[in-house]
């Protein structure tokens, strides 16, 4: 073996494989120089590991600390408005009408886009239904089992971004209609009508509870509110209680 520094390093760091190791060690048995490098790289390595760790500045940790907490402060400063704002407009959105209305049109869709109604209670009878919904802990002004030519079908329970609506079905043929019983707040006086992903939607309150109806077309839900709001005015004035 020639003189090969390299491999020397090599030996004195413990890095090299047996058999390299015994090579090097039968060429330091004759070679003066490498043996020389062995000892002073030995030395080096002796007088580093003696060195003491170096102190950090004065104040390093404190101003490391500081500029971490400044850096905090101007994203929260940042954001906290913006997160602030975002959450009014979300507080605001919840009781708008036209929020409601899209929510309720997409639940129409979801709901009578299925192959079979996603119905959890089934049947024809009001008292059914509203006893149903009621062990959900949902009351229901008095549901009619037939109007504008529909059948009551069935019911459940379906979620919104905020809340929980009773979902009562009715269809005849391919007509169909969700009548929506919505609690919690929601800025709606008198009726409020409007188009909602191609759907027809009306908002209004029927025995101190805000109601829903969609369908596909206006005259459907027109005809069906008037049957409705009649046979809930027919009961109150008869002294009968919602079914």
């Amino acid at each position: 073996m020639s003189c090969e520094p390299e491999k020397v390093t090599g030996y004195v760091d413990g890095e090299l494989g047996p058999a390299d190791r015994a090579r090097v060690d039968a060429h330091l048995a004759g070679c003066g120089t490498c043996a020389r490098q062995v000892a002073e790289e030995r030395a080096l390595r002796e007088r580093l590991r003696a060195l003491a760790a170096p102190e950090p500045p004065h104040g390093l940790a404190e101003r490391v600390s500081t500029g971490a907490t400044r850096r905090r402060r101007a994203v929260l400063a940042l954001w906290l408005p913006l997160a602030a704002v975002v959450l009014v407009g979300l507080l605001f959105a919840r009781g708008a009408p036209r929020v409601l209305a899209l929510e309720l049109a997409r639940d129409h869709a979801h709901c009578f886009g299925k192959p079979s109604l996603p119905a959890v209670v089934w049947s024809d009878e009001a008292r059914v239904v509203a006893a149903w919904l009621r062990e959900q802990g949902q009351t229901v002004p008095t549901l009619p089992e037939r109007a504008a030519g529909l059948e009551l079908i069935g019911a459940r329970r379906c979620p919104l971004l905020d809340r929980r609506v009773a979902h009562v079905y009715y269809a005849r043929d391919e007509r169909h209609l969700s009548l929506f019983v919505v609690p919690g707040s929601a800025r709606v006086e008198g009726v409020y009508a409007t188009r909602a992903l191609g759907r027809h939607v009306e908002l209004r309150r029927v025995a101190g509870q805000l109601v829903a109806l969609v369908s596909e077309d206006a005259e459907t839900v027109a005809a069906f509110a008037r049957s409705f709001e009649s046979s809930v005015a027919d009961r109150a004035s008869a002294g009968a209680p919602p079914i």
